[in-house]
């Protein structure tokens, strides 16, 4: 069965919990993780309150791809973006996050579509983006924060 779209129930009555717009508001670096955009970071955007918080925070929110060479590495999203009318890119993805991030990052393997990611008023980030470990994990993340931070 084909998915025509995706929604929240309750989430318009949902709310933060207290602290999460302060850290937000004060983090010196936000960062995105490559997860489904749709059905497991959409769900946290449509808190109230979180998206605004974000978009306040644009240039300091780094998101990471979680589709790489057109497909999802593990779950649904390259078949979610495809039935609702994206395409399975890294570039789909930064147009659904380009206005809560100012950068996004993305595999080595999508280096061809920096352009397109960068005409959505982005910077981009390439870089190996596959954690098969923890060390891969930490070292995704410290290489990023290094092409952020110096």
């Amino acid at each position: 069965m084909e998915i025509a779209s995706i929604n929240f129930l309750g989430h318009e009555i949902t709310q933060p919990a207290p602290e999460v717009i302060s850290e937000i508001l004060k983090a010196d670096i936000i960062l995105i993780a490559p997860s489904n955009p749709l059905v497991s970071i959409a769900p946290i955007l449509s808190v109230p309150g979180i998206r605004d918080a974000l978009r306040t925070r644009r240039e300091d929110v780094i998101a990471i791809s979680g589709i790489i060479d057109g497909k999802a590495l593990k779950g649904p999203a390259d078949r979610l973006l495809n039935e609702l009318g994206y395409e399975a890119s890294a570039t789909a993805v930064a147009e659904i996050y380009k206005d809560i991030a100012g950068s996004f990052v993305i595999d080595d393997l999508d280096k061809n579509e920096t352009k397109r990611i960068q005409e959505l008023g982005l910077s981009c980030i390439i870089t190996d983006t596959v954690m098969t470990d923890k060390a891969k994990a930490a070292g995704l993340c410290r290489n990023i924060l290094n092409k952020i931070i110096g």
